[in-house]
């Protein structure tokens, strides 16, 4: 027991971090917790939140100023998605404006022949004329509106799936060290989550745009034709109407926008309630009552936000109807003195009216459209600026393709050091490895042997002048896509697709639907998984994944297995194996090993083991111990194990606690 020396002494209340750190005991409330602060206000800048409730801080200036770009930037994407659909929309909804504004002027000439002098049988009959002209112009509105219906329906899935595929293709290409950045994970959520949803929408709000404008300059120009004094009455009629519905717009976007931020919260806790993979963790330690207290308690919070816009926007109709009823009034008042003084007919005095009462209910979709337009453009102009920064992202797709076969890998003073970290993870580090050769990468957690693998791999490149170099050729010469294509790797935390047994392996070469048979039955049977594929129902084509109608469910140590043999079968001169037998049994990492490394070793394969527990090293060619993000020592077990340095220190712990364990189980 230590008697002095305040460098090791620990305060109370805190307890001993990494590399000498001391962590005080935590408050007793939790900060950041859902009830820490208003929920709403404290989730105000996540990505998801980034333009909502743009268009209710905009002012109408400011909208109308931009929804002739916006227009333009849409109608560019439906142009390059479908260039006969989208002339077929815009003819359409020009003809289908044409027909309104024709059938308010046949409404007209219909009231002329009623309120013509006469015998009322005889002005209903000369009125049927025009009547049927008014059915022909509705029925042609009607087509013309299907038509533009139809060409929507071929424009706008094309648009959403041509952006789509866009942007999984450059995100998934993007350099390795890119989705290390988490602004970068924050934009490619935010475009995947928001601007490829309203991608698919904005094309129909557009449209609705263009036929509430076109509408409103219909009834305009009908006004304008019946006597142009009526062209001021509109104004006087419509403007009260369109700034309550400015205002409603406006109330509604803002409550969305605390809805929202509250509904995502609720479904974070409906996930980890109804999630497969929380579930057996979820009852061990009985939190069900607290996550369904909070998401009561957020739901609750979500009903007043409705019921409060639900009383705001009756408040809201009601003036702004108020203050239109006031200026329909005026109007009405001026039409009857028009009227009076023998300005204006009773006919034309009547289509006026209807084209008054059409121009409020267009304006009133206007405004809404307008709105809607304005916001959802902010998105889809984020999603694509986003993909023009990934574009600047992807890997070389120019140079020489990596060789087929490899005899030598030198890397050369690489550093590398990680987006928004200030140390670096790798400094100076300089090896050269043959093939033929198992080398072993080991070292504490951080030591940089995982990203001294990537640098090999080709998933990073080395920083500061450093070069990573195969058969003498610098890899910055070479298309990256092909040098990764010549390295295989096995993770600690592989992913578990959601395919068949064989397409879990096959997909390492690039394919789901191609297989040599013989190459994986070999890999299945190195790595151990052979065992655990037959006894699947189906073997081959067994499902692995719950989550679908007769899919397996495959242990820890299984998973490794199956992820050993995908690395295996995709027969790469390169083979890195980053602590693959981690959840595996003693016994089955054993068999790996023999298997991997001693069995069946390749004359023209370059194996690299990253390994916390050393007696599986013991027997690799070479030996490289990392710390801090150096290379301290290197050679053969025994030459290191001469050393006593950091090796020997850590292989003699783990060999003590061994027999340790191994003396009280005796």
């Amino acid at each position: 027991m230590s008697t002095g020396g305040d460098a090791d002494a620990i305060p109370p209340g805190a307890v001993p971090g990494p590399r000498g750190a001391e962590l005080p005991l935590p408050p007793a409330t939790v900060p950041g917790g859902p009830h820490d602060g208003d929920i709403a206000d404290g989730l105000e800048e996540a990505y998801w939140s980034v333009y909502d409730g743009a268009a209710s801080k905009a002012t109408v200036g400011q909208v109308l100023a931009r929804l002739p770009r916006i227009v333009r930037r849409i109608g560019h994407l439906a142009w390059s998605a479908d260039r006969t659909a989208t002339v077929a929309v815009v003819v359409l909804q020009l003809a289908s404006a044409a027909m309104m504004a024709f059938g308010l002027m046949a409404s007209v000439a219909v009231l002329r022949e009623l309120f013509a002098e006469g015998p009322t049988p005889e002005r209903v009959r000369a009125a049927i004329p025009q009547l049927l002209v008014v059915v022909g112009f509705l029925s042609a509105r009607a087509l013309l509106e299907a038509g533009v219906a139809v060409a929507q329906a071929r424009v706008t899935p094309k648009i959403r799936t041509a952006l789509e595929c866009e942007f999984l293709t450059l995100t998934a290409h993007v350099r390795l060290e890119v989705v290390d950045d988490a602004d970068w994970h924050d934009e490619a959520y935010r475009a995947n989550d928001r601007g490829l949803f309203y991608a698919r929408q904005i094309v129909g709000q557009v449209v609705s745009l263009a036929a509430a404008l076109l509408g409103l300059v219909g009834t305009a120009g009908v006004l304008g034709v019946l006597h142009p004094a009526l062209l001021p009455l509109l104004l006087l009629s419509v403007l009260p109407v369109g700034a309550a519905a400015v205002r409603t717009a406006r109330a509604r976007f803002h409550s969305f926008k605390r809805w929202n931020t509250l509904q995502r919260r609720v479904r974070v806790f409906s996930w980890l309630l109804l999630e497969r993979d929380a579930a057996a963790e979820l009852r061990s330690d009985t939190a069900q009552g607290a996550l369904l207290e909070e998401h009561h308690r957020l739901t609750a919070r979500i009903a007043e936000e409705d019921t409060r816009l639900g009383v705001s926007s009756a408040g809201l109709t009601l003036a702004g109807r108020a203050v239109g009823g006031i200026g329909t009034g005026i109007t009405y008042a001026a039409l009857g003195a028009m009227l009076v003084a023998g300005w204006l007919p009773l006919a034309a005095g009547a289509g006026a009216v209807l084209a008054i009462q059409a121009a409020q209910s267009t304006l009133t979709r206007l405004v809404d459209v307008s709105h809607m337009v304005y916001e959802h453009a902010m998105w889809v102009d984020d999603l694509l600026a986003f993909q023009e920064r990934c574009r600047a992202l992807q890997p070389r797709r120019s140079g020489l393709p990596a060789p087929e076969t490899v005899k030598a890998i030198t890397l050369d003073d690489v550093s590398f050091t990680y987006p928004g970290k200030e140390a670096p993870a790798l400094n100076g580090i300089s090896m050269t490895l043959h093939a033929g050769q198992t080398v072993a990468f080991v070292g504490v957690n951080g030591s940089g042997k995982s990203t001294c693998a990537r640098l090999l791999a080709g998933l990073y490149e080395p920083q500061d002048g450093g070069t990573v170099r195969w058969d003498g050729v610098d890899v910055l010469d070479m298309d990256a896509e092909s040098l990764q294509a010549r390295v295989g790797c096995v993770l600690q935390d592989p992913v578990r697709f959601p395919f068949s047994a064989l397409a879990n392996l096959t997909v390492s070469r690039g394919t789901l639907t191609e297989a040599d048979p013989q190459r994986a039955l070999d890999a299945a049977r190195a790595s151990g998984a052979e065992q655990v594929i037959a006894g699947l129902p189906g073997r081959w084509e067994a499902l692995l994944s719950k989550r679908f109608r007769g899919g397996q469910e495959l242990s820890a140590g299984q998973w490794a297995k199956v992820a050993v043999a995908r690395g295996l079968y995709k027969n790469a001169p390169v083979l890195l194996l980053d602590e693959p037998t981690a959840s595996m049994d003693p016994r089955a990492e054993h068999a790996v090993y023999e298997a991997v490394l001693r069995d069946n070793p390749r004359p023209d394969q370059i194996t690299v083991l990253i390994s916390h527990r050393l007696a599986s090293v013991v027997a690799c060619d070479r030996i490289f111990v990392f710390d801090a993000g150096r290379i301290t020592e290197s050679g053969t077990h025994q030459e290191l194990m001469d050393l006593d340095g950091e090796y020997a220190s850590m292989f003699t712990l783990q060999a003590a606690g061994y027999r340790a364990e191994a003396e009280e189980a005796a």
